[in-house]
């Protein structure tokens, strides 16, 4: 009877682990990460983020046509009777030189530049190049609607002598034309490299939050701690 009673009384020291409290917990937790990733694909299945800047690309192409022909129009206007300065085809002076082949050259490739970095998808166009090709092709605009009126005062006369019309046809075709277009759109090519990451707040979040997985552990939650409670009875 003493050992049966001895027996019934013994008691043991050991921790006993709560299983299914740390299940419930990890099930919880589980949950709570599917319905925030669930939110956040409802929040953003409404969100396009764009590809390939298609305005900007058919922008560049267009003043790279117009850099093409505002560097040869001195040359090669005079075939067709477009002659500003009178002289006849493939001239070679420093007037042509300076004032429409040098600028004309410079926005070419400028403009190649542009429209091999538009072709990337928005949000990883290089913001660099095309400010700094937009700039340059700013500079060779204003150095074609410029070179008509400053050139008179360092050298001489510009255009011929002729009528309204054909005057301001000279200025539309050879410098003011193509140059405030060129001028025109390397701002915008300069507005562009500011705006080539998105900006939606909810993409904003979802960059940020992609970027810190796999680098720093996040911080434990309440549920974290129930399922690492131990039970002592």
């Amino acid at each position: 009877m003493t050992s049966l009673h001895h027996s019934k009384d013994t008691r043991t020291d050991e921790p006993v682990t709560d299983v299914m409290a740390s299940n419930v917990a990890v099930e919880r937790r589980d949950t709570q990460s599917n319905e925030s990733d669930s939110a956040d694909d409802r929040a953003t299945s409404g969100i396009r983020v764009p590809g390939a800047s298609v305005g900007l690309m058919f922008g560049a192409f267009l003043a790279l046509v117009l850099s093409a022909w505002a560097g040869i129009a001195p040359f090669v206007g005079p075939l067709f009777g477009f002659s500003a300065d009178g002289t006849s085809a493939w001239t070679w002076n420093h007037v042509h030189a300076l004032g429409a082949l040098v600028p004309g050259a410079l926005g070419i490739p400028a403009c190649m530049l542009i429209m091999s970095t538009a072709r990337r998808r928005y949000g990883h166009q290089s913001g660099f190049t095309l400010g700094t090709w937009g700039f340059v092709l700013f500079l060779c605009g204003a150095w074609l609607t410029l070179t008509p009126v400053i050139w008179p005062v360092l050298e001489g006369s510009y255009f011929q002598v002729a009528s309204p019309a054909m005057t301001l046809a000279y200025w539309m075709g050879y410098s003011s034309g193509p140059g405030v277009l060129l001028v025109a759109f390397g701002a915008f090519a300069m507005g562009r490299a500011v705006r080539r990451f998105p900006s939606h707040p909810m993409l904003a979040h979802n960059h940020n939050r992609s970027a810190a997985q796999g680098v720093s552990e996040p911080s434990p939650t309440a549920d974290d701690m129930l399922s690492k409670h131990v039970i002592i009875h």
